[in-house]
C-alpha cells in the first residue's frame, strides 16, 4: 500500500508516543515506585538481598539482644524479611536503599539507628546500639537508567505531538488514519514488553549482577501481567486496524468506475 504523507506523519508520531508510554512505564514501576507494603515486599522477594540484610543486622544486634546469631537470623527470615507484616516494618530502610541504588542519594549511606532497629529485631534493647550502616552503594547502570528516561520521555513525548498535528494538518484519507492507530497499536505493544519487561528484567541484570540490581526486575515483576495484557491487547487491535485499512483501500478500488471503450461494429470482428 503506498504511504503517504499523513500516514508517514502518523507512523513517526505513533512510534514515539510509544516510545514516551514505555518509558514512562518502567520509570513509574522501577524508579519512581509507590512506597508501599506491597513494594517493598517484592524488593524483598530476591533472596540476596534479605541475606545482607540479614547478616548486617544479625552482626550488629545479636549480642545487644542476647541472642544467638543463628537465632536471630532465623527469626529476621521468617518473621521478618520475607513476611508481608515485616514488610511494614521494613518500609523506610527498603525506600532508602532504592534511592539510593538509583543514584538520589550518592552522598548519603543507609543508617538505622536502634531506634529503628526496635521493631525489626523486636527487642527493646536494640535502642542501645549504635547507628548500623547498610553496605549499599549507587549502581550506576540505575543512575544511566533513571537519567536516560527522564529526558527520553518528554522528548519522544513532543515528537510524537508535533508529528500527530502535521499529519492532521496534511488531510489524512480514512485509510490513513485506521492504518496510524494500527502502527500505533503494534508499536505500544512492543514497547511496553521491551520496558515493561525485558529491559528490566533481563537486560539491566546481564549489565550489572550486584544483588540490590535485583532489586528493579523484582518491582518489574509485579506488573509482568499487566504488561503482558496490555501487549496482548495493543497487538490484536493493531493488526485489526491495520487490516482494516487495507480493506478499506481494495473496496475503493472496486468501486472505481473502469473506463469502458465504444464499440462500432465495422470495427469490432466479433459483431456481425
Amino acid at each position: 500500500m503506498e504511504r503517504s504523507l499523513a500516514g508517514v506523519l502518523f507512523l513517526v508520531a505513533g512510534v514515539a508516543f510509544s516510545l514516551a508510554a514505555g518509558g514512562w512505564w518502567m520509570q513509574r514501576i522501577a524508579f519512581t515506585p509507590v512506597e508501599t507494603r506491597d513494594t517493598t515486599y517484592a524488593i524483598l522477594e530476591e533472596a540476596d538481598i534479605r541475606l545482607e540484610i540479614n547478616t548486617v543486622v544479625t552482626g550488629a544486634a545479636a549480642g545487644t539482644v542476647q541472642q544467638s546469631a543463628g537465632d536471630l537470623a532465623t527469626m529476621l527470615e521468617t518473621a521478618v524479611l520475607s513476611t508481608r507484616a515485616g514488610a511494614t516494618v521494613m518500609m523506610p530502610v527498603i525506600r532508602q536503599a532504592h534511592d539510593r541504588i538509583i543514584g538520589l542519594r550518592d552522598d548519603d549511606p543507609i543508617e538505622v539507628t536502634g531506634n529503628e532497629l526496635i521493631p525489626i529485631v523486636r527487642d527493646q534493647r536494640a535502642a542501645e546500639l549504635a547507628t548500623v550502616t547498610l553496605p549499599i552503594q549507587p549502581i550506576g547502570v540505575l543512575k544511566t537508567t533513571r537519567s536516560v528516561l527522564g529526558w527520553m520521555i518528554p522528548i519522544t513525548a513532543g515528537i510524537g505531538l508535533l508529528a500527530l498535528v502535521l499529519g492532521i494538518v496534511a488531510r489524512p484519507e480514512r485509510r490513513d488514519v485506521l492504518r496510524g492507530l494500527g502502527e500505533f497499536g503494534l508499536a505500544l505493544a512492543a514497547s511496553m514488553l521491551v520496558f515493561g519487561y525485558l529491559l528490566p528484567v533481563q537486560f539491566l541484570t546481564a549489565i550489572d549482577n550486584r544483588t540490590w540490581t535485583h532489586a528493579i526486575p523484582r518491582l518489574a515483576l509485579r506488573t509482568l501481567p499487566v504488561v503482558l495484557g496490555t501487549t496482548a491487547i495493543c497487538a490484536i487491535g493493531g493488526v485489526v486496524l491495520i487490516l482494516a485499512s487495507r480493506a478499506g483501500g481494495k473496496r475503493r478500488q472496486w468501486s472505481t468506475p473502469l473506463s469502458v471503450a465504444r464499440y462500432s461494429g465495422g470495427n469490432n470482428p466479433g459483431w456481425g
